[in-house]
């Protein structure tokens, strides 16, 4: 599903490959070593994560990149929501694997596990996201708010920010 004409758009990709997961894959045209400290610095989470367009803006990035540490994103949007997501970190072996929990802030009984694979292929990272969810019900109220669109506009900003890191 490309959303745009950044490089490697059109590898995007959702499945659900159990009644309770999404996974996401895509490529990027940067060693994972840049990817991941992409992902996980917030000086650069803050140009990617929710920037859907101008019109977005990541107002909050706390990250604590290590297990048992916490991690907040606070995003502001032209509609003057301002959704917040947060969890701990469970794993970390960059560049690796990261293992996380998520919980969406209105939400906050709802807990999805995170695990982040990123793996080299000729020069490129390919990023695989599978977010476990509490429950097939979960999962599909998730896929019905828009992700799967807003995840690719942001993993196209992931893909500029990498970029200008390789350079």
């Amino acid at each position: 599903m490309p959303v745009s004409h950044v490089a490697n758009s059109e590898s995007f990709k959702v499945t659900t490959p159990s009644d309770r997961e999404i996974t996401i894959t895509r490529l990027f045209d940067a060693p994972r070593s840049l990817v991941f400290e992409a992902m996980t610095k917030p000086e650069h989470v803050r140009k990617w994560w929710g920037c859907l367009d101008e019109r977005y803006s990541v107002t909050g990035c706390q990250i604590d990149l290590r297990v048992g540490g916490a991690w907040r994103f606070v995003g502001k949007g032209p509609d003057g929501q301002n959704p917040v997501f947060y969890g701990v970190y469970r794993e970390i072996n960059p560049p690796d694997r990261l293992v996380y929990t998520e919980i969406y802030e209105p939400f906050p009984e709802v807990e999805s596990v995170v695990t982040q694979i990123l793996t080299e292929e000729r020069g490129k990272t390919r990023i695989t996201i599978t977010s476990l969810y509490p429950s097939h019900e979960v999962r599909d109220m998730v896929l019905k708010t828009g992700m799967e669109r807003g995840a690719a506009l942001s993993y196209d900003k992931l893909e500029e920010v990498a970029h200008q890191l390789r350079s």
